[in-house]
């Protein structure tokens, strides 16, 4: 039987702790005037339109953002952009969203990093910087920028006298307006003095940085977007454009529709939605682009397609076919393992249009090859003379929205300003002496992204700077990186986002402006450059990045920092790239071709503030770009390229202690090969259709965050099959080692069995990974694949950095993030659970949770329960696996916030179960309001309402609060009501769902809208439906959302389906706007015709 128990509690009503987060702070709770007093705040006049552009991908749109009276913000496409001429994806269209003062770094303040990050490890839970302590100290200190500057400089100097100028690092990103690039590179190559600044682009695009440099003589890309619509065959080479980039593959679809005679090939080791429209898919294995593209260098050479006046000029054409020739249409298909037809066709279809466009993205960068892939690519297009000409050219598509202005300005280890060269020694002194720099420009490359955590850990980087990105979730070894910051004498982070993980590793934390507050230049793929404009003021005290660096220059007492305004800094540098740049000059080793000119580009030197507050999308080197240096390359690819990568066996993974005959005993006792609970797969990781990077900022969107709510893994059904799961369960990932023994002999570890003592088993914690199933037979059998963006702030067991090992490209230094050895193990779970709170509450339930896993974890490491342990056996099968007692994720819905969890702790379980737990939380809350607000006034109260149901044989626990809106101030500052209503309305606060299988479990839809108002719920029924989870009739649930752009979901595109005949994606479209923005759902819903319309 189940029992319903009411609760009613009046207790004075006050606001929630000041330590706790709100939604609805506003910025002025915390904007100090007086704190800003000696500096200068950059302001600018804002209209009721501003133009700017999208932040996200390398597309660069074109944004029109509308200010309202009251400040609120809207957006819309601008159809003059010639990137997009209107179209903005679902990230794009969501980024008004993105725009509140919640979750954002407003003032400056020095933090205890190592609190802080025990505070908020991965064992625990909590998301909040400024979530409750357990200890009585604060975890951070606000300062101003006055002080903080200035203690940044003393310290950045005092590091440079006691361990040199090397012992600094930038790590900077390509979310950096150009401006913030540039000061950042001059700084510390010209002036700090060493070349150790790196930006998160070596994890993006490095790969095509080092190819075109070894084909063209600089990074350069010869073609533009009109390409993609006047080709006549598109090559997408490990690129999912239909998600990653849907506004191009929208501009490609619209002219195949015009002309049904083009082709598309995409070859991708998944079936992805680009394969939807594909008239060939290649599923090639990981890792065999060059062998594919050497076998097509040698068929076009052998069917006279190579363009003799075009290549009579260029070097290592002889060298590359002779690498080539072996490679015949029968090895290629061994190699790739793929059909000696599909080989063929490929072959055959390039081969038959000269107007060929090969776009290629992170499938190909992202990889230990990645440069000679490029390379590869390019190849056989300098063969057939298919560059820089209308329709025909290998495009680099960017994944970051100034990735490509974090090239021009130099600021990788590798790169120097105005695509100069950093080993050629006359541009190191024309840089050095343009910027009047007080010595020469080191010649040493610098630290890479990838070396950066063993440079830290053996002493070499003594400060390191952090900026605009969030290396602790995205780097490979993730953890190791995290490991470096806490052992880092002193780590500084620019960011925007309380939700950074990286932010929780730092010393001193700087609030920079974020997307709607900054303003300068972007450049997109097709090297067109646009502007980013400011839409309102800063929130707080956030600064521009390129003022911070400037101010922290000028301190540390450097000269050439003084800038004012943006404008100064873009002048600056299309001066530089002018700076003795003579087009007339032969080209020879010492003068390699300069095509950057961007004062030849603007037909004039310099713009004034007013002509770069109006300066419009303009492409430097024109429209095209025709190389006067090229060479091919001769590929040698390796016989090992498609074996995933492995972890290598480090002491501190094992500890002084460990003994090493043991290891490899229990090794071969739990050896995954003869364990039917543990497979074997290759990882690939990538980009979700609508979420971005860590998710710091489409994580705010609700739209964004229904399409894929939860961390999932997609898996091939065989694999599946073997391990005897289904969609939704949860399985654990662990990395795969490999240890050479002292016989050489090479041998894979079992991470889960290697070591019992307490340090290990919180490493291997660390490096857990759990997530749920998705099965599909786009999967190629052995492989598998898991979204990139999941964080500690968002998902407590999901950073998916932890099992990738650094393995990286010889060339570019760019690690390979999509062939990664791992394991996979079943985990049935105790308890699977909803919980939809209230926003202004996520972080108070969230401490909670963390308490009561804290609390568990103490007692398993002092024995006194192994039922709470972190350890216990699955299914009996004598394979010990080290999992979390409770794992979380968590996801913001329209109304409230959605904390999907799940426990494999059978004493976790039960506590999760007892209503108890729950009504504990609710009177830590009622009494944490009371004691803030208390007025005294008797009128002023706050009554909250429990209910639950609770099924023990059945193991179903649902429980809601409401909050009475009658006569409370204080509350309802907190939680505003809809005061229109004329029926009487109780706030939903919490509701919670617990049951063993996720079918038990409610739809969140309609519970969501609960969130904004339950005045439409009859009074007499209204804990009996939020109980139940839905209406008792009338309600047809959108089901799972399809299309974000339209809020449109899978049920009410199966009605239109198959109740009004829709048996097309435009008669879908038609009937539900779905699909009619983006098209990045399209194939969605011609799967779904296929499956409903009969």
């Amino acid at each position: 039987m189940s029992e319903v128990i009411l609760s009613n509690k009046p207790n004075a009503s006050q606001e929630l702790e000041s330590g706790i987060l709100r939604s609805n702070n506003k910025s002025d709770d915390i904007f100090n005037p007086s704190k800003t007093a000696l500096i200068a705040t950059y302001t600018e006049e804002t209209t009721s339109i501003i133009r700017t552009t999208c932040p996200y991908c390398g597309v660069g749109c074109g944004v029109l953002a509308s200010i309202d009276e009251v400040g609120a913000v809207s957006v819309a496409g601008d159809p003059d952009h010639p990137a997009n001429f209107g179209k903005l994806c679902s990230k794009g269209s969501a980024l008004a969203q993105t725009l509140g003062s919640e979750r954002r770094l407003t003032e400056p303040y020095y933090q205890n990093k190592q609190a802080v990050m025990q505070e908020h490890r991965p064992t625990q839970l909590g998301t909040d910087f400024n979530a409750i302590d357990i200890s009585d100290e604060p975890l951070i200190k606000p300062t101003d920028w006055n002080n903080v500057l200035d203690d940044i400089a003393t310290r950045l100097n005092d590091t440079i006298a006691k361990h040199g100028r090397d012992s600094i690092m930038f790590y900077v990103s390509g979310q950096l307006l150009t401006e913030d690039y540039y000061v950042a590179n001059k700084f510390i190559k010209g002036f700090i003095g060493n070349n150790n600044i790196d930006s998160n682009s070596r994890l993006c695009m490095s790969s095509a940085v080092a190819g075109h440099k070894r084909a063209f003589g600089a990074d350069l890309v010869p073609g533009n977007y009109e390409d993609l619509e006047s080709c006549d065959l598109l090559v997408l080479v490990g690129s999912n454009m239909a998600w990653c980039h849907p506004i191009l593959f929208g501009r490609f679809l619209a002219a195949k529709k015009a002309n049904p005679n083009k082709k598309l090939i995409v070859i991708d080791p998944r079936r992805t939605d680009s394969c939807e429209f594909a008239d060939l898919h290649l599923p090639i294995a990981a890792g065999t682009d060059t062998h594919l593209y050497n076998g097509l260098l040698h068929y076009l050479s052998e069917h006279g397609c190579a363009d003799t006046g075009y290549i009579e000029h260029g070097h290592g054409v002889d060298d590359a076919l002779a690498a080539a020739n072996v490679w015949s249409i029968e090895k290629v298909a061994q190699a790739c393992q793929v059909s000696i037809d599909s080989i063929l066709e490929f072959y055959q279809l390039v081969a038959a249009h000269d107007e060929t466009v090969t776009a290629f993205s992170m499938g190909v960068n992202q990889s230990k090859s990645g440069t000679d892939k490029v390379n590869a690519i390019i190849n056989t297009h300098l063969l057939t003379g298919r560059v820089g000409k209308p329709g025909a050219s290998p495009f680099s598509l960017t994944g970051q929205p100034n990735a490509m202005g974090g090239r021009e300005v130099g600021a990788l280890a590798n790169l120097l300003a105005a695509h100069l060269d950093l080993s050629n020694s006359i541009h190191r002194q024309l840089v050095a002496d343009f910027w009047q720099a007080p010595q020469s420009i080191a010649p040493e490359v610098g630290i890479q992204a990838c070396d950066a955590a063993d440079a830290i850990l053996d002493g070499r980087i003594k400060a390191i700077w952090i900026m605009a990105t969030n290396p602790v979730v995205s780097l490979p070894e993730a953890d190791k990186f995290r490991r470096a910051l806490a052992a880092c004498d002193l780590v500084i982070v620019s960011d925007c986002s309380v939700d950074s993980d990286t932010v929780k590793c730092a010393d001193i934390v700087l609030p920079a402006q974020g997307w709607g507050e900054k303003s300068g230049t972007v450049t997109n793929s097709e090297r067109r450059i646009s502007r980013q404009r400011a839409l309102k003021p800063a929130l707080g005290l956030a600064k521009p990045d390129w003022w911070i660096l400037s101010q922290v220059a000028t301190r540390m007492g450097l000269a050439g920092f003084d800038y004012q305004h943006p404008s100064e800094i873009f002048n600056e540098h299309v001066a530089l790239t002018a700076y003795k740049n003579d087009p007339s000059q032969v080209p020879s080793i010492s003068n390699q071709p300069r095509y950057l000119n961007l004062a030849k580009d603007l037909s004039m030197p310099v713009l004034s503030r007013a002509d770069y507050e109006v300066m419009t999308p303009f492409q430097w080197g024109g429209a095209r770009i025709t190389p006067t240096q090229v060479k091919l390359i001769a590929i040698t690819p390796s016989d090992s390229a498609s074996l995933p990568n492995f972890h290598h066996f480090h002491q501190h993974q094992r500890r002084q202690n460990s003994n090493k005959s043991d290891v490899k005993n229990r090794d071969k006792r739990h050896n995954t090969d003869f364990n039917p609970l543990t497979v074997n797969l290759r990882l690939i990781t990538g980009r979700l259709r609508d979420q971005w990077h860590t998710m710091t900022r489409t994580g705010l969107a609700p739209q964004l965050n229904q399409h894929e709510s939860v961390p999932t893994l997609t898996i091939h059904p065989n694999e599946a099959k073997q391990l005897g799961v289904e969609k939704g369960d949860y399985v654990q990932l662990h990395p795969r080692y490999e240890q050479i023994l002292p016989n050489s002999e090479a041998t894979t570890i079992d991470t889960n069995n290697v070591s019992k003592n307490a340090d290990t088993d919180n490493e291997n914690i660390e490096q857990t990974v759990l997530a749920q199933i998705a099965i599909s037979d786009s999967m190629r059998v052995g492989d598998a694949f898991m979204p990139m963006h999941w964080s500690n702030a968002f998902a407590s067991f999901a950073r998916v950095g932890t099992l990738i090992p650094t393995v990286v490209d010889p060339y570019s230094g760019q690690p390979e993030l999509k062939n990664s050895a791992i394991r996979m193990s079943a985990v049935p779970m105790q308890t699977l659970g909803k919980i939809m709170v209230h926003p202004d509450l996520q972080d108070t339930i969230l401490v909670h949770l963390r308490a009561m896993t804290a609390h568990f974890k103490k007692e398993a490491i002092a024995g006194e329960s192994q039922t709470a342990s972190t350890n216990f056996e699955l299914n009996g099968a004598g394979s010990s696996l080290s999992l979390p007692a409770l794992t979380w994720s968590i996801s913001r819905q329209a109304n409230s916030v959605l904390i999907t969890l799940a426990s494999p702790a059978e004493r976790t379980a039960r506590q999760l179960l007892d209503p108890k737990f729950w009504q504990q939380f609710i009177d830590d809350y009622q009494k944490s309001v009371s004691d803030k607000w208390l007025t005294g006034n008797a009128d002023d109260t706050l009554t909250v309402n429990s209910a639950f149901t609770l099924s023990k044989p059945e193991k179903q626990l649902r429980f809601i609060s409401t909050q009475s809106e009658v006569r409370n101030k204080a509350l309802n500052h907190i939680l505003p009501s809809d005061s229109d209503s004329a029926v009487p309305s109780d706030q939903l606060l919490l509701a919670i769902y617990f049951a063993p299988k996720l079918m038990y479990l409610p739809s969140t839809h309609w519970l969501d809208s609960c969130f904004a108002s339950t005045a439409a719920i009859p009074v007499q029924q209204r804990y009996k439906w939020l109980l139940a989870g839905r209406p008792a009739t009338g309600y047809i649930d959108p089901g799972p959302l399809v299309c974000s752009c339209m809020a449109v979901g899978e049920n009410i595109i199966i009605n239109a389906i198959a109740k009004q005949q829709c048996h097309s994606a435009q008669s879908v479209g038609k009937a539900c706007r779905a699909g009619t923005n983006c098209g990045s759902c399209v194939s969605q819903i011609n799967a779904l015709i296929e499956e409903h319309a009969s």
